[in-house]
């Protein structure tokens, strides 16, 4: 026959050995305790975000052949639903475990649910901080990408306000037309107005050998000059 009682003051001294520090009597008959478990240790426990929870526990009269009563007495960092999730993969783990002594057992399956959630947490930081390092980069280079859209209309002005920095005087452009004036040409190229000069000066030559000609030296079609009796009309045509 079992002694239960027996079998659950071994396992009792056991656990106090195990969690000296964790471990915190509540009751004897029956026994009553609750253990604080923790993540384990990362190495890096500064940067790592604080879990834990307290797990209550009392034996019935016939644990380990029942399972004992399990309720979580707080939690650290914990949601609700990962805390009915634990204790549900508690109670499928006690019934996998019945008629061995399980606390032991228990205890070191949260804990590795606490080093998961540990370690998700983390890598959920880690992504957060790329995110916005990306960000920050991003609004860094910015500047450096931005400006106003170029358009016909935008360019059109920048390329007149180019040459008229660069040749002097503003040159304006009339936005009826989108011609320049004549005058506007004219500061823009003085070659047209020496082409205008080397013109002028062609025609007053041209009009200077002319008058200077003797009449002999002008050739003269005498046929143009025929005496109109000599031309065979009729009378319609001459009146």
């Amino acid at each position: 026959m079992t002694d239960y009682k027996e079998e659950q003051a071994n396992e009792i001294e056991a656990l106090q050995s195990i969690y000296p520090e964790e471990f915190i009597e509540t009751g004897q008959d029956p026994w009553e305790f609750e253990i604080t478990i923790l993540p384990e240790s990362s190495g890096d426990d500064d940067e790592d975000e604080q879990i834990s929870v307290i797990l209550a526990f009392k034996f019935g009269p016939t644990y380990p052949d029942a399972e004992p009563e399990m309720t979580v007495s707080s939690s650290e960092n914990l949601s609700e639903e990962a805390i009915e999730s634990m204790l549900e993969m508690l109670m499928q783990t006690a019934t996998e475990n019945l008629g061995m002594v399980m606390v032991f057992t228990l205890v070191s399956a949260v804990q590795e649910l606490l080093n998961e959630k540990r370690d998700e947490g983390k890598r959920q930081r880690q992504r957060e901080k790329e995110e916005r390092e990306e960000a920050a980069r991003k609004a860094a280079e910015a500047p450096i990408f931005s400006g106003t859209a170029v358009t016909v209309e935008t360019f059109n002005a920048w390329q007149i306000k180019f040459l008229a920095e660069k040749k002097g005087p503003q040159v304006q452009v009339e936005e009826t037309q989108g011609k320049l004036t004549g005058r506007q040409l004219f500061e823009r190229d003085a070659s047209l107005s020496q082409s205008d000069m080397r013109f002028l000066q062609d025609f007053e030559e041209d009009v200077e050998v002319i008058e200077s000609a003797e009449p002999s030296d002008v050739a003269v079609d005498e046929s143009l000059f025929q005496d109109i009796g000599d031309l065979d009309l009729d009378d319609d045509e001459l009146n």
